[in-house]
């Protein structure tokens, strides 16, 4: 069955480039053993080379139009199950009981989100392979000490070594879209940072990044509690300038500071 027009109310934009595509799946690492969850199949492009692999494959995709033309594609699949289901609702534990791969490309409207997900259910993604647009690809993935670092840079990077491993024109999508794309693939930290209190340490980097411009001392006094001198004082005491800026202030720094800070406000 032919498949229809992207849907502009979904921001789709289909994948049509075999070798990118090729060259996606690729970096999942996949074997006959694996269970992957696709966020968004729409034509089945990526699906059709997961379900090559042997790898059992669960496919969200939340547009109605789209699941007829999926079901009629892969229905000689026996490895293949196609859910209409908006992916940002799925519980795992649902469809498969362990862990299991990701891949999806994401519209930039909901790339936030997905991350979001991906932290709830961090423990179980085994490696995950997202395609995005490229400006926040490079956010997610960037370092501290540039102005991509950010809330969103510094909350994945608790629990996944990300990298950028690919670049994507728009013109290996249809329709194309006004944007390039990157591919992130996401493996799991093998030294994750220990949070003892992950209540602190988001509100303290939410609050550090609320106004980019301004001194980490400034938009921390903000959180309540702490008045400046105890910040400025706790700052100093890690060995950060008073004069120091959120983008400069690493994981485990922000992770001290949490804490600090908790221990000022129970005092």
């Amino acid at each position: 069955m032919a498949f229809g027009k992207p849907q502009k109310r979904f921001s789709q934009n289909f994948l049509t480039d075999q070798d990118i595509a090729v060259k996606i799946v690729g970096f999942l690492d996949l074997n006959k053993n694996d269970v992957v969850f696709e966020i968004g199949p729409g034509r089945g492009i990526l699906t059709e080379l997961i379900a090559a692999t042997g790898a059992r494959l669960v496919a969200f995709e939340i547009d109605r139009d789209l699941i007829e033309s999926l079901s009629g594609k892969f229905a000689g699949y026996e490895n293949v199950l196609i859910v209409n289901q908006d992916f940002l609702k799925v519980s795992p534990s649902e469809y498969h009981d362990g862990a299991f791969k990701l891949i999806g490309n994401i519209p930039y409207d909901i790339t936030s989100p997905v991350i979001g997900w991906m932290m709830q259910y961090h423990q179980l993604i085994g490696r995950a392979v997202i395609t995005a647009q490229r400006e926040l690809a490079e956010r997610i993935a960037a370092g501290p000490g540039g102005k991509g670092w950010a809330p969103i840079s510094i909350f994945s990077q608790c629990h996944f070594e990300i990298r950028k491993v690919m670049t994507i024109s728009p013109k290996s999508f249809f329709p194309p879209p006004k944007i390039v794309s990157a591919t992130l693939l996401f493996e799991p930290r093998q030294d994750k940072p220990r949070v003892e209190h992950w209540d602190y340490f988001e509100r303290t980097v939410r609050a550090a990044f609320q106004q980019r411009r301004k001194l980490l001392a400034n938009n921390l006094v903000r959180m309540g509690g702490p008045v400046k001198a105890d910040i400025v004082q706790i700052l100093s005491e890690m060995g950060l300038a008073e004069n120091v800026r959120a983008e400069q202030v690493t994981i485990e720094e922000f992770i001290q500071i949490g804490d600090r800070i908790r221990a000022v406000n129970i005092s």
